[in-house]
């Protein structure tokens, strides 16, 4: 497949206005998506994300806590037989959102990245067939060719 041609509006597009350059200065710190990432795998308490990362607890706190304050993530109580009642992360709907992302960028990871063998894939729990992520027409809900999508500034 040849690569995709994206056209730009007849004007410049504003940082402010773009939805890509907001996200990516709002997630744009490397813990941040990998706690996401771990929060996606269903990784939820702090010692667990904190071991699988390699992590300071320090830096954990601090990027639970702003993800906490951005909306993305929420604390749920949890307590183990004979234990203290503790916390566990969980995303939110909106973090929950960013689904289709990480999958994009897991996919785009697999094809161009040095990723081990045999890479992590998103499959469909019943039949576990892989899965490809997709762009759709939001009306007919039709799949549309990359070469064909353009980026416009939305007219009120």
């Amino acid at each position: 497949m040849s690569n995709p041609t994206f056209r730009q509006t007849p004007r410049a597009i504003s940082l402010e206005a773009c939805g890509l350059a907001v996200a990516a200065e709002f997630l744009s710190d490397r813990w941040v998506l990998l706690i996401l990432r771990e929060l996606f795998y269903g990784v939820g308490r702090f010692e667990d994300i904190r071991t699988e990362l390699q992590i300071p607890k320090s830096v954990l706190s601090a990027r639970l806590a702003a993800l906490m304050d951005k909306g993305l993530v929420e604390k749920q109580p949890y307590k183990a037989e004979g234990s203290r009642t503790r916390s566990s992360y969980h995303l939110t709907k909106m973090g929950g959102d960013l689904a289709v992302t990480f999958l994009a960028l897991l996919e785009w990871g697999n094809k161009h990245l040095e990723v081990a063998t045999p890479p992590v894939e998103a499959v469909d729990k019943t039949s576990r067939r892989p899965l490809r992520v997709m762009v759709v027409d939001r009306e007919t809900q039709k799949p549309v060719a990359l070469r064909d999508v353009r980026f416009a500034v939305k007219q009120d």
